[in-house]
């Protein structure tokens, strides 16, 4: 389950914190696609200026090459630039379901599980150690608090290498179990080998794909491919923990004109036993996201238990009402 509750708050921004990371390079991969955009951009790490796209394959080689082989950097010299509050970015969001549905019949022992319909405000923070090296945190703030169940945290943790450039990879390790700032009984403030580990690298679609998918000349597409493991998930038929949960998925962001965008994820399980009925084979969402600090980003986000066959869905899940709305503000120091 883990693996999927990262993509639920992830890959797009149901809670905005994490899926910054992803997002951010998907926002700015844009600029790549169209040669009429404002050149008016930092050209970093030697990638190519939009009027300068690549159009063979040797440069597209290179290009690769070049985003590969830049990827984890870690310089010590820039340690020490900038405050602390230099470093810090944010946001608060606040996450409405269409649906109210009742409590999942889940036991009571599981610190994952489907995630129920309830309102919840929440602050996100990150902070940028240094190059593309960060951590974050979200806090949580249930409305109707008699729905938090045990699997709902009251803070989720992510950390890692996540650079937004095409062609770089990325390594990011994510909690989003049932973490607790005052655990009772049996709970823990976290269980560590619940969260998930995801090793993904970034593309953009280009030339001549591009061409035969955008309906305009500023539409572009950027995608991300992650192998996902989690030590430790739940698995609703035996009622118990298991281990070794792994995926592959494919998330791509279509972004249509300026910050509107379309988003799927598609996921295929290495062992199908593994998929609970709150996992889903797609998610989907659509939506305004600018990851620029001092804006405003409203999406409709959908991970409930989509399946290709509706027939093999689960009861109550993998519908459009299943979905929720997600208004957000972002912040810096």
């Amino acid at each position: 389950m883990g693996i999927w509750r990262c993509h639920n708050w992830y890959l797009l921004l149901s809670m905005l914190a994490p899926s910054t990371l992803a997002n951010e390079y998907l926002a700015q991969s844009a600029q790549y696609a169209a040669k009429e955009q404002s050149t008016e951009f930092t050209n970093v790490s030697g990638l190519f200026q939009p009027e300068q796209a690549p159009n063979d394959t040797t440069d597209q080689a290179d290009e690769i090459w070049q985003g590969v082989s830049s990827s984890f950097e870690f310089s010590f010299d820039d340690l020490g630039e900038g405050t602390f509050l230099d470093r810090l970015s944010g946001n608060i969001g606040y996450h409405h379901p269409l649906l109210r549905t009742e409590d999942a019949n889940t036991s009571d022992a599981a610190t994952q599980g489907r995630t129920n319909h309830n309102s919840t405000g929440t602050l996100s923070l990150k902070y940028s150690i240094v190059s593309s090296w960060f951590v974050s945190a979200t806090f949580y703030y249930y409305f109707d608090k008699a729905q938090q169940q045990p699997w709902n945290p009251d803070f989720t943790y992510v950390f890692g290498y996540s650079d937004w450039r095409p062609y770089t990879l990325s390594l990011v390790y994510s909690n989003y179990g049932g973490n607790r700032f005052s655990p009772t009984g049996e709970e823990k403030y976290t269980e560590f080998d619940q969260g998930t580990w995801a090793l993904g690298w970034k593309f953009p679609i280009t030339a001549p794909v591009i061409d035969w998918l955008r309906f305009n000349d500023k539409g572009a597409i950027g995608c991300q491919v992650d192998y996902n493991y989690t030590k430790e998930y739940f698995d609703l038929a035996s009622i118990s923990y298991k281990n070794n949960h792994q995926t592959l998925s494919l998330g791509c962001k279509y972004t249509l004109v300026g910050n509107w965008y379309v988003n799927g994820t598609a996921f295929y399980y290495f062992d199908r036993s593994q998929q609970q009925p709150w996992n889903p084979d797609f998610t989907y969402g659509f939506g305004y996201f600018d990851w620029r600090p001092g804006t405003i980003t409203l999406q409709y986000n959908n991970y409930s238990g989509n399946r290709w066959k509706s027939s093999t869905r689960g009861a109550d899940t993998g519908r459009f009402k299943d979905g929720s709305i997600t208004l957000a503000y972002s912040f810096s120091f």
